[in-house]
C-alpha cells in the first residue's frame, strides 16, 4: 500500500538523480572501512538490536559488515561482555556459517551449532566460549548488501529458553529491515542537503 502511494510522489526528473545518489553511495561504501560505517548504527538502532537480542533469547548478538578490499566479514558491534575482544574479529568470506549467510543472502538457523558442517569455531576459540544455537540474517542498507547480523547462545550463558525457532529468524529478519530503511532514510536526506548530518 505504502509503494502504491509514494508512486505519485516519483517525478522523471528525479530518475537520474536517484542513479546518480545510488551510484555515489556505492562509491562511499567502497571506499568506508567497516568501522567508519558502523557509526551509522546510532543508539537508537543499538538499542533495537540490543533488544531483538534479548527478545529473541539470543545470550549475545553481532553485526558483521563487508571488507570487501580485504575479502572478510568484520565484527563491528557485539552486545556481549566480551565484545572489547570479539570487535575486529575478521571472518574470511567463503568459511564459516556468517560468510554463507552473506553469499546465499539467505536466513540461517541452527540448534545444534557444533554439528554444523559449515561451523567455524576459530571466534568460540579466540574468546573462550561455545556456541550452542545461532541465527543469522543478511543486512543490506545503501541498496545493497553490506553484511550480516548474527545472534547466539552459549553454553557459558544459558538463557531462558533453548534454541531459535523460525519465528525468532523472521523477527531478526524484520528487525534488520526496519534498521536498513532508518539508515537509508539518514543517508538520502543528508546526502540532499535536507538534514544537518
Amino acid at each position: 500500500m505504502i509503494g502504491a502511494r509514494t508512486k505519485l510522489l516519483r517525478s522523471p526528473d528525479f530518475v537520474q538523480t536517484g542513479r546518480d545518489l545510488e551510484e555515489q553511495l556505492e562509491t562511499w561504501i567502497a571506499s568506508s572501512d567497516p568501522f567508519a560505517l558502523v557509526e551509522l548504527l546510532d543508539e537508537h538502532l543499538i538499542h533495537l538490536l540490543g533488544d531483538v537480542f534479548e527478545r529473541v533469547g539470543g545470550c549475545e548478538g553481532t553485526v558483521w559488515l563487508a571488507d570487501r578490499s580485504e575479502g572478510n566479514l568484520v565484527a563491528v558491534y557485539n552486545s556481549g561482555i566480551d565484545s572489547e575482544s570479539l570487535i575486529g574479529f575478521e571472518q574470511p568470506i567463503g568459511t564459516g556459517i556468517i560468510s554463507m549467510v552473506f553469499s546465499q543472502q539467505q536466513p540461517y538457523c541452527e540448534n545444534e551449532i557444533s554439528s554444523s558442517a559449515g561451523h567455524d569455531d576459530t571466534l568460540d576459540k579466540k574468546i573462550s566460549k561455545h556456541t550452542t544455537a545461532m541465527i543469522a540474517v543478511p543486512f543490506y542498507f545503501a541498496f545493497g548488501l553490506r553484511g550480516v547480523i548474527s545472534c547466539v547462545q552459549l553454553e557459558e550463558s544459558p538463557t531462558s529458553k533453548e534454541g531459535f525457532s523460525s519465528s525468532d529468524v523472521a523477527e531478526l529478519g524484520n528487525v534488520s529491515n526496519i534498521i536498513e530503511r532508518l539508515i537509508n532514510e539518514a543517508l538520502l536526506t543528508s546526502a540532499l542537503g535536507l538534514s544537518d548530518g
